[in-house]
């Protein structure tokens, strides 16, 4: 059974002495006993796993079903509302062609010094680009000028918000190795540290944070932690 976020938020708690032994757990996060307290846990949570994220480290990022359907005329389009990054190379795949497009070398920047009318060359797609803008978006070069199907593989966003959402993890295991990462987060917002370079600054040297982060780390590889350092020679 995946462990949720209020349980997370619970067993932080527990780690940090603010409920124990018959204490009843929170609830709901609007409980208002600990009310304080939740939102400081609940903003670690969420700050471990936008690190993990950003190492590319949360197996669970990754979506495979994601599709654009291009029209004629039309150079940008949406990414999916979850994308946080392409997975593996970026690439776009035309199922009816066979056939793959990679991002334009330079991006947008490049591409409009080089091709004066990239935004309205019509014909089949010969790279894309990242659009900039309010949402996620990619442009195409050439502009298409028919209907296709482009699929791609991305990255999803895993972050907890609700009280019934589950850590985006595989087994308990990682759960409470992630929640120990957090509770070591907690422990210093919650004793005040003002500044949030600073609390980092602590943890990256904190032995016990250190040991969870390394653990949670070893278990989301799968196969057995390296034993040995530097070259082997036969």
């Amino acid at each position: 059974m995946s462990t949720t976020f209020l349980a997370a938020v619970n067993r932080i708690f527990r780690a940090n002495g603010i409920i124990r032994g018959d204490t009843d757990p929170i609830t709901t996060f609007s409980d208002t006993a600990h009310n304080a307290s939740i939102q400081v846990a609940t903003i670690a949570v969420q700050d471990e796993l936008a690190s993990l994220v950003s190492d590319k480290m949360i197996p669970a990022e990754r979506l495979t079903s994601a599709t654009i359907s291009t029209t004629s005329g039309t150079r940008t389009y949406a990414l999916a509302s979850d994308f946080i990054r392409f997975y593996g190379t970026p690439h776009l795949y035309c199922v009816a062609d066979n056939t793959q497009i990679y991002e334009y070398p330079g991006g947008l920047p490049k591409l409009q010094t080089d091709i004066f009318t990239y935004a309205t060359d019509p014909g089949d797609p010969i790279n894309w680009y990242f659009e900039p803008g309010p949402t996620n978006a990619i442009g195409f070069w050439q502009v298409p000028n028919s209907v296709k199907q482009w699929v791609y593989e991305y990255e999803a966003s895993v972050l907890v918000s609700a009280s019934s959402d589950t850590l985006p993890f595989n087994s308990t295991e990682q759960d409470y190795a992630f929640t120990g990462m957090c509770a070591r987060r907690f422990k210093y917002m919650f004793e005040d540290v003002k500044n949030e370079a600073d609390i980092q600054a602590i943890l990256d040297k904190d032995r016990t944070y250190l040991k969870y982060r390394a653990t949670l780390l070893n278990l989301i590889k799968g196969r057995n932690a390296t034993k040995k350092y530097g070259y082997v020679y036969a």
